[in-house]
């Protein structure tokens, strides 16, 4: 491989891991690790790591179960401390192969070469937080923990995958394999793949689908299980160099996790900073009878119930939303997630100000520790407790009908009737017809319909019946955020983390019973009996919903002309015209509402179309720049002089 190559991808990685460079060659083969430094055992980081003078490793992540991996291993607890979480799993390996990567807790991406075989292992964590993109050729292999650093690799092409850009318009696209980019591929979370000289295989070693069930003989069992091990996820996550900080709205998963962190700080003597996005100066709009659209009021009670919390509000950046969406892209490289995304980015830029490098969230709560527990309206009935199903729908207050058409009725109904209904309830039109900008000829020529059907999420499918399925199939829908997470970490130098899709915490809360989450018309029980007293009650009771970026019609109603030119822009560019339907969207804009539509109201869903064309046009024109665009090459040191590549890993 040659000099200019290792050097182009070492610059490429270098804001992935800002502190620390490192390159080792052997012969033909590559490796650049790039050290972000987020914990305090990070220091003494000297990867890439040899075994043997066989193996080498990287590694990117965490591991939350050090103390009882040490255990296994021998490992004292004065060697420990100075111990870096790349050398544990290397010592793992050396024990039990593969077969490690089962025994670690916590969030990592792992690359082993075997020199001697040349083959090369790759793992990623179960919940997939870390992530690695790999592309392999005939005569080359290349795997690294973001896809843009492949790039600087002149043999690895930057060709847009339109499929995956199609399904991402229609809200489909949970094959966590594939990526925005023909040829670069994601090892899927639990997964291992081995490549050799003429090998490809690959390995599941942990599957959600066998996640056991976790049955106690009183409720109160369930519940102290819980509480241990929300305290025990929401401890590991706060391992950071510096304090971490939160994010934090009226809902009961972030406002869990950031009240548990805030006490675990506390008894340290720090205090726990979050930050909560609020609508712009001047916005008002009247909450709905399910919906809020202020953080404020319930972020407050919190702050004056724990004065721990020490809450900070940030309001959308005042720049232009067409610069900001048009960033966003840049940064984020992934046309989704659009408006929420301006938000986190203006929380990270806070976060960062403030001298942060870690921030808690409460992503994916709402389906374990917060999740509200209707599966176990289909579950009475398919188990004949019917007495039962009445009691909880007549507790269940003014949503009856909703829950009786939706989570009685509709998971039983034979999939091919529930299909005839809803194309007949919508005239015949395609699913995403009323809320997606994609143009049609360019679905039908994708195959979207298709390809949803075959990756077990297609259109028009009644609910199903067995909520736990549901719920493992909502996991696959985390796939793609660790490249998000890891590109607010390159921008910002903030690592998000997720105490509640800790693996520990995931697996109980999917094997426990359903009515644990929903006794007699209360929803998500287990989280409001775990936070009674830590909560206030304005939060811990309430039934409304907070709306995120609830301030976007007035921001992209000050654009409408600026949004109106982009729009004449794109219909010049054949490739965006043909995945657009620009006629569509100028409708859109020539009919622009005088006042902001009602929620979930069909003429809303054609207005939200627009911040999502725009950022799938951005994103087309950012996939068509070469990827090549350099700072000068760094000088780092390299072992030995490099040959012609068949092998670039980080």
């Amino acid at each position: 491989m040659p000099r200019s190559e290792v050097n182009n991808l070492a610059n490429a990685l270098k804001r992935y891991g800002p502190d620390r460079q490192n390159i080792l060659v052997r012969n033909d083969i590559a490796f650049v690790f790039c050290l972000h430094q987020l914990t305090n055992e990070d220091r003494f980081e000297q990867q890439p790591v040899l075994l043997a003078e066989r193996f080498v490793l990287l590694f990117d992540g965490r591991i939350d179960n050090r103390s009882e991996l040490a255990g296994m291993l021998g490992i004292s607890a004065s060697e420990l401390r100075s111990l870096p979480d790349s050398a544990i799993v290397l010592r793992l390996f050396d024990r039990w192969g593969e077969l490690s990567f089962e025994r670690i807790l916590g969030v990592f991406a792992v690359i082993i070469m075997d020199l001697r075989t040349g083959e090369v292992i790759c793992a990623r964590d179960q919940m997939g937080l870390r992530v690695l993109h790999y592309h392999r050729s005939a005569s080359h292999f290349a795997v690294a923990t973001a896809p843009d650093p492949l790039f600087a690799l002149s043999w690895v092409p930057r060709v847009l995958n339109e499929d995956k850009l199609a399904d991402t318009l229609v809200s489909r696209g949970l094959n966590g394999e594939t990526t925005y980019y023909k040829g670069i591929s994601r090892v899927l979370p639990g997964c291992t793949i081995r490549v050799g000289r003429t090998k490809f295989s690959k390995n599941r070693f942990w599957n959600p689908e066998n996640i056991a069930d976790v049955r106690f003989t009183s409720d109160d069992e369930y519940l102290e299980a819980f509480k241990e091990r929300l305290d025990q996820a929401v401890s590991a996550n706060l391992r950071s160099c510096r304090v971490a900080c939160a994010t934090i709205t009226g809902g009961l998963d972030s406002s869990s996790i950031a009240v548990v962190a805030a006490d675990i700080l506390g008894a340290k003597g720090q205090k726990l900073s979050t930050y909560t996005a609020v609508p712009e100066d001047g916005f008002s709009k009247q909450d709905l009878r399910g919906i809020y659209f202020d953080e404020r009021p319930y972020v407050s009670e919190l702050a004056r119930a724990n004065p721990n919390l020490v809450p900070h509000f940030m309001p959308p950046s005042k720049r232009p939303i067409l610069h900001q969406i048009e960033q966003q892209i840049r940064i984020g490289g992934a046309p989704w997630g659009i408006l929420n995304g301006l938000w986190v980015m203006d929380i990270c830029q806070a976060a960062q100000s403030a001298g942060h490098d870690v921030m808690l969230g409460g992503d994916m709560g709402n389906i374990t520790i917060s999740y509200h527990g209707r599966g176990l309206f289909p579950e009475l009935l398919r188990t004949g407790r019917w007495l039962r199903l009445f009691q909880e729908m007549k507790a269940s207050g003014y949503q009856w009908r909703k829950l009786l058409r939706i989570w009685v009725v509709a998971p039983f109904i034979p999939p091919p009737i529930y299909r005839k209904y809803k194309q007949w309830r919508r005239g015949g039109e395609a699913p995403w017809r009323g809320y997606s900008p994609i143009h049609p000829e360019f679905a039908a020529r994708s195959g979207v319909l298709e390809r949803a059907a075959r990756e077990h999420f297609p259109f028009d499918a009644p609910p199903m019946h067995k909520a736990k399925l549901g719920r493992i199939a909502d996991l696959h829908s985390f796939c793609e955020t660790a490249d998000w997470f890891a590109t607010l970490r390159a921008s910002f130098g903030i690592d998000m983390r997720s105490p509640a899709f800790d693996r520990r915490l995931v697996e109980f809360c999917v094997g426990i019973p359903e009515d644990q989450y929903l006794h007699k018309g209360t929803d998500r029980w287990l989280i409001r009996r775990a936070m009674k007293n830590r909560l206030p009650n304005e939060v811990l009771y309430k039934r409304k919903y907070g709306a995120q970026a609830a301030d976007w019609f007035p921001r992209l109603t000050r654009e409408r002309r600026q949004i109106a030119n982009e729009l004449r822009r794109f219909a010049r560019d054949p490739e965006i015209a043909s995945v657009l339907d620009i006629r569509k969207l100028n409708e859109t804009i020539n009919n622009w509402p005088r006042h902001q539509p009602t929620d979930y109201s069909p003429e809303e869903s054609r207005l939200l179309a627009i911040p999502l064309a725009l950022g799938a046009a951005y994103f087309v024109e950012n996939a068509r720049a070469s990827g090549r665009s350099l700072q000068d090459p760094l000088n780092l040191p390299i072992d030995a002089e490099p040959n012609d590549g068949a092998c670039c890993v980080k």
